[in-house]
């Protein structure tokens, strides 16, 4: 690619060089030969060319541009807009190109606001969050120490004790009581319950 692009600009500044006359001088001396665009001072001429007609220049721009299209098609981005397009496409493409260049930028900055609106939603609910969670905190140490002082000021009291049975009748083998549940009479004020040994005291019974 870069080989055929060098060919090609050599060729476009021959055509230059053409415009105003091309001669190639030898040196007597030492036999170098030399090419230039005035005519030969010393030495021997070996050729010139009379300068182009600016019909004829006209005509290799347009075909060296013609190249440069082509080129240009098949290898994008070789050369700048300005050397393969024509004057009127050229304008047409800066009005164009300038026209692209405002609307990214106008959306590269409307995507920036929306990015700072997203950080600031985001920052927002953050600290949403961590307020909440603060107050959470807080309250759930109120309520600890608010238990803790009710346990304080009302400590909680044992379970009373169950009523124990009381007696509602008795013959000579034990007695009843108000469930009719039978006390085996045993040795002494010792009676045997449902669950085990009992003591009479007056008119009740304390089974452990």
């Amino acid at each position: 690619m870069y080989k055929t692009a060098a060919i090609l600009m050599g060729m476009f500044i021959s055509f230059g060089a053409l415009a105003d006359g091309y001669y190639v001088c030898q040196d007597p001396k030492t036999g170098r030969k030399v090419g230039q665009d005035f005519p030969c001072q010393s030495g021997k001429s070996l050729g010139s060319y009379e300068p182009v007609s600016p019909k004829e220049l006209q005509a290799r721009e347009e075909s060296a541009r013609k190249s440069k299209r082509e080129f240009e098609r098949l290898h994008p981005g070789t050369y700048p807009p300005e050397e393969y397009m024509t004057k009127e496409e050229y304008a047409t493409y800066l009005v164009k190109h300038q026209h692209q260049e405002e609307e990214r930028k106008k959306q590269e900055e409307q995507q920036a606001v929306l990015e700072a609106i997203h950080r600031s939603e985001r920052a927002e609910q953050r600290a949403i969050e961590a307020e909440r969670t603060a107050r959470a905190a807080e309250a759930k140490a109120a309520e600890a120490e608010e238990a803790a002082r009710n346990r304080r000021l009302y400590p909680v009291l044992p379970p009373p004790l169950p009523m124990p049975p009381r007696v509602t009748n008795c013959d000579r083998g034990g007695c009843w009581d108000e469930q009719s549940r039978r006390y085996n009479k045993g040795g002494g004020n010792t009676y045997i319950g449902p669950s085990g040994p009992c003591t009479q005291i007056g008119n009740t019974m304390r089974c452990p």
